[in-house]
């Protein structure tokens, strides 16, 4: 019985699948099992997957006829494995050797401790581009934690921890829309803390936030929707019953709103997003009713 599942929603990956499946496979730490569940892929992404199996028996293939969105597809990879500890294992992600091991180690010894994971590096056109915030530890007590990451999830690097199983059951939401992910782990709150290893373990390319926003603006009907891309989340966490009702979440949630707006704005609607950093420039003693991060209109982690 393995220790550790590694779940691998993948569509069309053949162009990267190889090299995340080679870092996988080289871990120190070698009592698991990587189980790709493919989404209806139409390139050699099965093939490539098969050749690894053959030789490595840890390595399991699960396809799929009907393709599904992305919640799904990331649910299918949960829902196929079965080991106390679980990580989820996107295809075009690199791991150093040691990311399993150290992180296990943390989690085997705190029991206090919902999620472990180190320091990611994110990679632009094969150079280093910046280091994650999405990793930051959230160690205060759960309601703390829940409003410290809903304020600014950044790029929701948290979701690529090694887990307890525990957390993740019964934890994705019922409908797929923009920043399901983030309600995901919100929901993963209640089981304990999320913890950083101050070292990076894993690199991850960077996403440009046009592809946020083309996101957006194909899965919303209307222009509010589009412009305020998480107002969906909002909705979704203040009407969930698994996430509780703490001093600060509505404010954090407004708050992680506006930002998306912000960011939004600064790449659709760039006459409003002058008025915007012309109020962040008056109310600078304020910086949280305006969080542009760095008066930057392009955050690159979304």
């Amino acid at each position: 019985m393995p220790l550790i599942s590694v779940g691998m929603p993948v569509l069309n990956a053949e162009k990267t699948i190889g090299v995340a499946i080679q870092n996988l496979l080289a871990q120190t730490f070698q009592n698991f099992e990587l189980v790709i569940c493919d989404n209806a892929s139409e390139d050699g992404t099965p093939k490539i997957v098969e050749a690894f199996a053959k030789q490595d028996s840890r390595v399991r293939l699960v396809r799929f006829d009907e393709r599904v969105d992305i919640r799904l597809s990331f649910k299918r990879a949960f829902e196929n494995t079965s080991a106390p500890y679980f990580m989820f294992a996107p295809a075009d992600d690199r791991w150093y050797p040691e990311f399993m091991e150290e992180t296990l180690v943390i989690l085997q010894a705190n029991t206090d401790i919902a999620a472990s994971t180190g320091k990611v590096a994110f990679f632009e056109d094969g150079q280093f581009s910046h280091m994650s915030k999405g990793t930051a530890p959230l160690m205060d007590d759960n309601d703390k934690n829940l409003v410290r990451y809903l304020t600014d999830p950044v790029e929701n690097a948290r979701a690529f921890s090694l887990m307890r199983r525990e957390a993740l059951i019964n934890a994705f939401p019922d409908v797929t829309y923009p920043g399901w992910d983030f309600q995901l782990i919100a929901r993963t709150m209640e089981h304990g803390k999320y913890f950083e290893i101050d070292k990076v373990l894993a690199e991850r390319d960077v996403t440009p936030l046009e592809a946020y926003i083309v996101q957006a603006e194909n899965t919303q009907k209307y222009a509010l929707q589009k412009a305020f891309r998480l107002y969906r989340l909002l909705t979704e966490i203040l009407k969930d019953k698994q996430i509780p009702r703490v001093p600060g979440l509505y404010w954090a949630l407004v708050k992680l709103v506006w930002r998306s707006h912000v960011n939004y704005a600064a790449y659709r609607m760039p006459r409003w997003f002058k008025v915007i950093t012309f109020y962040q420039s008056v109310f600078s003693t304020k910086p949280d009713l305006w969080p542009v991060r760095n008066a930057d209109p392009v955050s690159k982690d979304g």
